[in-house]
């Protein structure tokens, strides 16, 4: 935060006393209280950068990371390095674990750019360790500052100093890691406040650059105690022995960590687009705009790895193991298709060969999530037992590259089965549709920009498929004989998770106000019924963050609202559609399954 103190600087800020005086006004507190109250905020969220102190941090970095080796693509870092001598960056990177930051400063520190100041929340403060980082850039803020007006403030006024001092900054804009492997709704405080502090520092001010970066790991200790709070089991809180727990994890090597620098945004130019396009100069409409774009940008920039794409090919086929002739004949059309569309692979994606392949499939069975069965003609590979939740969020990671390819397919099958006279406008209506029930889960562009990707996808899929004169029994025909059919594998066990949710929610009494939180432990405790007795196809649908974005759904369709018989036929009708869709998904993989048992 520069070599001014912070906290003198903020305070001796015109705009400091204008806050105050606004405190004051509002909470009837005398301008001394609030005063004594902002030093006290000011003092706890800030941080220096000692170099002694730094370098011991980069030190217990590099070895609480030794489990991975990097892999980073390099080319945009002298063009970030130049524009950081004049602005303050702004990296926002996903969250996948508790070693994303280590990760990210050992690339910036051998890439020699000065140490960012990492936002984290104060659940992490652990002593004696908490001491030494904030010496080394680390700012413990609350998780939580909803009954202190003061502390927002504050940190409105901290990060505008630091703007003005080119200080560059880092958090996790997910508000936490993500649990299914998929990037999380943003969490929108910190970015607010960024907002806030830059429009507070006047149109002279310089501008600040957002960098999005994707953070990509092999394997993942962290992912099996992500995987059993998912399920509904309880986290275990962060504290001294936790920490020795989770270094001594460290201790073997896990492949490597992918880092990805996304393409960068001006907070200044997109803050006038967002504004110009909603409308509004009100950030409670700016700020979810510049959020969404940073979550596109993040995930254009996440690369397909080979853990990735074989836990896909594993996934979702019955619980039945395949050999390695079976996992080609998923995998190299999903190749052909990645590289048509030009996605970014990894350097060591080399799945188009036995021994590549076979070399991907040994690295996770040593980990346990893949299991190996060598007793017969020729090995075979299944997900390991109670395992699916780890793969799953392997699997996770790229699927945002494939949704508008599912929704494509179940959108054709919809259109075939209906009949349609005009089955293209049948297609875009079913996949606007499908939009709209995973509008939770994935980061939709505009419904216009979405249309045109998906007449790019079809095209992709059928090409002149627009152009010509379609039939129900040609679409049909056409479905049966591709090649790549991915819906049930992508938006399969998300479209379940939430028909279990529809269905408990259309069992409740439709006058009485749904408590989310029982409801949500109920639709977790049914999901894993059904799953037992198979009516589930996947264990991934057992999941918190699922259940939780299904209600936000039906809430966003006013379906939680308590009312009378018309509420009760309205979620009768939201179960009803998930369940077609459920069906539709079932259908294609079923077609998958028998042409795999056919070859």
């Amino acid at each position: 935060m520069g070599q001014v103190d912070p906290v003198s600087a903020v305070m001796a800020n015109p705009l400091f006393d204008e806050r105050v005086a606004m405190l004051a006004a509002e909470t009837g507190r005398s301008d001394n209280d609030i005063r004594r109250d902002a030093r006290e905020c000011l003092n706890e969220m800030t941080s220096q950068l000692s170099p002694r102190a730094t370098a011991l941090w980069d030190k217990f970095g590099r070895w609480l990371t030794r489990a991975y080796s990097i892999d980073v693509d390099t080319a945009t870092l002298p063009h970030l390095r130049e524009l950081s001598a004049n602005h303050s960056l702004v990296f926002l990177p996903n969250h996948r674990s508790y070693l994303d930051p280590l990760v990210l400063r050992r690339v910036l520190e051998g890439n020699g750019f000065r140490p960012n100041f990492i936002l984290g929340g104060v659940n992490l403060a652990l002593w004696p360790f908490s001491e030494l980082a904030q010496r080394s850039g680390i700012v413990f803020i609350r998780r939580s500052t909803r009954d202190d007006p003061v502390y927002p403030e504050m940190m409105r006024l901290l990060l505008g100093h630091m703007l003005r001092s080119h200080d560059n900054l880092e958090w996790y804009f997910e508000g936490g890691r993500t649990r299914t492997g998929k990037l999380r709704p943003p969490r929108m405080g910190v970015l607010r406040y960024l907002v806030d502090a830059y429009s507070a520092n006047g149109a002279d001010a310089d501008d600040v650059i957002i960098v999005p970066v994707s953070i990509v790991y092999d394997q993942q200790h962290e992912v099996g105690a992500i995987s059993a709070e998912e399920g509904g089991g309880d986290k275990r809180p962060e504290s001294v022995g936790w920490l020795w727990s989770f270094a001594r994890a460290q201790s073997r090597g896990r492949g490597k960590a992918h880092v990805r620098f996304g393409e960068t945004l001006s907070l200044g130019d997109v803050i006038d687009e967002a504004r110009e396009r909603a409308g509004s100069p009100d950030p409670t409409t700016v700020v979810p705009r510049v959020a969404f774009e940073i979550a596109h940008r993040i995930n254009d920039a996440t690369p397909i790895t080979p853990a990735a794409l074989i836990t896909f090919s594993l996934l979702d086929n019955k619980g039945r193991a395949l050999t390695v002739p079976e996992i080609e004949t998923i995998i190299e059309p999903l190749l052909v298709y990645v590289r048509k569309r030009s996605l970014p692979l990894t350097s060591d994606v080399d799945l188009a060969r036995p021994e590549g392949l076979l070399k991907a499939l040994r690295t996770l069975v040593r980990e346990g999530v893949i299991e190996e069965y060598a007793g017969g003609i020729e090995p075979v590979f299944s997900i390991a037992a109670d395992r699916q939740h780890e793969a799953g969020f392997y699997r996770n990671t790229i699927v945002h590259w494939f949704v508008n390819r599912a929704i494509s397919e179940v959108a054709m099958l919809r259109a075939s089965e209906l009949e349609s006279a005009n089955l293209i406008a049948t297609t875009w209506e079913g996949a606007l549709a499908l939009r709209d029930l995973l509008k939770y889960e994935f980061f939709f562009p505009t419904k216009a920009e979405f249309s045109e990707q998906l007449r790019a996808e079809v095209e992709l899929a059928a090409p002149g498929w627009e152009e010509s004169k379609q039939t129900a029994a040609g679409v049909h025909a056409h479905i049966e004989s591709t090649g790549l059919l991915l819906a049930h594998r992508v938006i399969g066990p998300i479209l379940e998770a939430y028909l279990v949710a529809a269905d408990r929610l259309a069992a409740c009494e439709p006058a009485t106000p749904v408590n989310r939180d029982a409801l949500v432990t109920e639709c977790l405790g049914v999901a894993h019924q059904r799953w037992l007795q198979r009516e589930l196809h996947s264990p991934e649908s057992i999941s918190k963050d699922l259940m939780s974005s299904a209600l936000r759904l039906a809430d966003n369709r006013g379906l939680l609202s308590p009312g009378g018989e018309e509420v009760a036929q309205a979620r009768r009708a939201f179960a009803e559609e998930l369940r077609e869709a459920v069906r539709r998904a079932g259908s294609l993989r079923q077609l998958v399954l028998d042409r795999m048992q056919e070859g």
